[in-house]
């Protein structure tokens, strides 16, 4: 009967998750991602060559080189792995490098390195003829399927534990996998934690290629405030540093902000949103991490803050009594507290690691050419296209340039607001220096990257 009841509440769950980029839970509800790339490897240094005007480049084995005096680092210690967190580390590994956003990886949730099956979607999500929503329902149904079956060969393990000579032999290999749980019913209860999760090679590539433009200044950004440099690589965990990233719950940018967060440290309004500019929203990034670090007292533990709050993890360090994120995470119970929360700095382990050894995970990565510009303020409201045909330049290379614009300015509709300071091309500052003189006041040059 507690089987059977089980397996009954079971089948309510949804049964889509597409963390860690920016996407809800709700696969009907899911927006749809905004570029994607052909699952061929071959096809990477053709996506580059598209997108970067030729000039993209292959990717260097990083350099995070931390001075002495980083804020709570220390050489060859600092975001190396946990044996306690390893399995986890190393299943994101595979979600990052193994499995594309055609796949979904059935796993366990509390210990997801437990998988059960991986379901190939991608006739599904790449027909065309079908709305996004259909296709989401029709992965919904698939996948729902795959769980049915998952859950009655748990519930199968569970009724044969005692004596595992008579398991079936294409179930055997489930069975080892729970060989260290020591739980006696560990097969009954792990017929409710069963996840799909949405394999992220393809997004992945993609973010290294965007990250390209701006991983450099990022990392200058982190080092002039004394943090690791190894935190400028979170964005690939929060949105594949998707540039277009927005979330259906209102986080925006590459770094994800929410608005109430973002406006602690960074303009957001109709004409500005300085979430979406990489940059500035980086600096914003290490002044939260900074904040952090200082009042939770490690690394571990800011970053998981980073998704689930500050407050969040000093409450769940207050019930326990301790500073173990480890620990947080095998024992600490709470409705907020979930998969995301509890898997975040994991998965930034994950993508660490990985980057240190991307040609055995993804062979020749391309990246795009860091991104170079000068700066100036607009000394009056100025209409976007306006400033663009001053500066000799296309509206749409001054609006990548420029991505803290809201579409409401770039679209005409508003203007650049008076003491915005606008990027342009290394070399057009000259001629934005003169053409400006129809628009506004004379710009003043500001700093050159």
């Amino acid at each position: 009967m507690k089987a059977t009841l089980v397996a009954m509440s079971l089948l309510s769950f949804s049964v889509l998750a597409i963390l860690p980029v920016p996407y809800p839970t709700e696969p009907w509800e899911e927006e749809q991602p905004l570029w994607t790339v052909r699952r061929d490897p071959k096809n990477i240094a053709a996506f580059a060559e598209l997108y970067s005007g030729g000039q993209a480049r292959e990717m260097e084995l990083p350099k995070f080189e931390n001075a002495p005096d980083t804020l709570g680092y220390k050489a060859d210690e600092t975001f190396t792995i946990p044996s306690d967190l390893r399995p986890r580390v190393e299943f994101w590994k595979k979600i990052y490098s193994q499995y594309t956003s055609s796949e979904a990886v059935l796993h366990d949730a509390d210990y997801p390195e437990i998988i059960y099956q991986v379901v190939d979607i991608g006739h599904i999500i790449s027909d065309k003829a079908l709305s996004y929503r259909k296709q989401m329902k029709i992965v919904n149904k698939l996948l729902k399927g795959e769980k049915e079956k998952i859950v009655r060969r748990l519930l199968d393990l569970h009724a044969r534990r005692a004596d595992p000579s008579s398991i079936p032999l294409e179930d055997f290999s489930t069975f080892k996998q729970f060989e260290s749980i020591r739980d006696e019913d560990k097969f009954l209860l792990a017929t409710q934690r069963i996840r799909a999760q949405i394999g992220q090679r393809d997004r992945v590539v993609q973010g290294f290629f965007y990250g390209g433009r701006y991983f450099h200044k990022m990392m200058e950004i982190f080092k002039s405030k004394k943090l690791p440099v190894e935190l400028t690589r979170l964005p690939l965990v929060e949105s594949a540093f998707n540039l277009q990233a927005r979330s259906r719950v209102g986080a925006s940018g590459v770094w994800q902000f929410m608005r109430s967060t973002g406006k602690k440290y960074l303009r957001i309004d109709r004409m500005v949103d300085e979430r979406n500019d990489p940059l500035t929203a980086t600096r914003a990034a290490a002044d939260l991490l900074r904040q952090n670090f200082e009042a939770l007292g490690s690394w571990p533990l800011a970053i998981t803050a980073y998704n689930h709050g500050r407050e969040g993890v000093a409450k769940a360090m207050r019930v326990l009594a301790t500073e173990s994120l480890s620990h947080i995470i095998k024992q600490y119970k709470s409705r907020t507290f979930g998969f995301a929360s509890s898997n975040f700095y994991s998965e930034f382990l994950a993508m660490i690691d990985l980057e240190k050894e991307y040609r055995s995970h993804f062979g020749k990565l391309m990246v795009d050419t860091p991104i170079r510009f000068v700066e100036f303020t607009v000394n009056a409201d100025a209409r976007f296209e306006e400033l663009a045909l001053a500066c000799a330049v296309t509206e749409q290379e001054l609006a990548t340039l420029n991505p803290a614009l809201t579409d409401w300015v770039v679209g005409g509709r508003g203007p650049v607001p008076r003491s915005f300071i606008l990027k342009v091309p290394e070399n057009k500052f000259d001629r934005c220096l003169s053409g400006a003189r129809n628009v506004s006041r004379l710009p003043k040059r500001g700093n050159s990257f």
